[in-house]
């Protein structure tokens, strides 16, 4: 039977992936145009977080860290346990850091990240 949880966190692992492959791609071939996969790849990450009211780890940060969507905030988290800081962000703020750099995943777009 099909269940709308397991469609909604498909849905959610698909973003990841496609956040992940865009972030890839930029950082291979910066010529070629990402901007638009990572809005929708964010603005995916942030429905699920509103609908379902929990936050969700978008990624694990290289080399330490954390970045999260707060649902409740409705705010992207960095979290960086080495130096200790936290860095508050809105999805357009994100998107910005991204294209320049910052905040890289630690896994490449050929491993997924469960969860």
């Amino acid at each position: 039977m099909f269940s709308l949880e397991s469609s909604t966190n498909e849905l959610l692992s698909l973003a990841k992936a496609q956040l992940l492959r865009a972030l890839h791609q930029h950082k291979t071939k910066p010529y070629l145009p990402i901007w638009g996969e990572l809005y929708t790849s964010l603005r995916d990450i942030v429905r699920h977080g509103q609908q379902w009211k929990e936050d969700v780890l978008v990624y694990p940060m290289r080399p330490t860290g954390t970045l999260w969507y707060l649902y409740k905030d409705n705010h992207f988290l960095a979290d960086l346990p080495d130096p200790g800081i936290t860095i508050s962000m809105t999805r357009e703020q994100l998107l910005e850091a991204l294209l320049k750099g910052s905040f890289p995943p630690l896994y490449s777009e050929d491993r997924s990240i469960e969860g």
